[in-house]
């Protein structure tokens, strides 16, 4: 009797665990199936508008996710992004995926995000992803784990001038 109760507790704890595995990092895998994104986005999507303020400027849509300072999403130093960059959790900014690099977001590219009608910026772009992502950016949000969670994953779309100077991104 007390090995099947046993069976059982080790099985109830398990399943917890996945459950909140799932709660914190969401229902993705770090496999390459899991950097699928939404069909829309990339640059299939891209455009080129006219704005009041900010003149002739590129759009995308992307997925949008979030991340922290926290030494179990980065690589060594949780404050120092993939350019040497120093993040400070009062500056906004943002990493992009390598593919859009090619797209003109390079190393402090100015980057408004527009989510449900509304614009927010702008972010600089101050951080690389991992190479398995495709047509994404991640807002950074300092050390708040929970507007971080908050934020979630979604579809945006991003606003950036194109500086042909400012080729620095590989």
């Amino acid at each position: 009797m007390k090995h099947r109760s046993l069976t059982i507790t080790f099985g109830i704890i398990v399943a917890l665990t996945v459950i909140g595995l799932m709660f914190f990092r969401g229902p993705e895998s770090t496999d390459a199936a899991a950097s699928e994104n939404h069909p829309n986005t990339g640059p299939s999507t891209r455009a080129i508008e006219k704005h009041a303020e900010h003149g002739e400027r590129h759009s995308m849509w992307v997925t949008a996710t979030a991340y922290c300072s926290r030494p179990e999403e980065t690589d060594g130093d949780p404050f120092i992004a993939a350019w040497s960059d120093r993040l400070n959790p009062k500056v906004k900014s943002i990493a992009v995926s390598r593919d859009l690099l090619d797209e003109g977001l390079h190393h402090r590219t100015k980057v408004w995000i527009e989510e449900d009608g509304v614009e927010s910026g702008p972010y600089l772009v101050l951080d690389k992803m991992n190479k398995r992502w495709k047509h994404r950016i991640d807002v950074y949000f300092g050390t708040d784990l929970k507007a971080a969670l908050q934020f979630g994953k979604k579809r945006v779309r991003i606003f950036w001038k194109q500086d042909s100077d400012s080729k620095t991104g590989s």
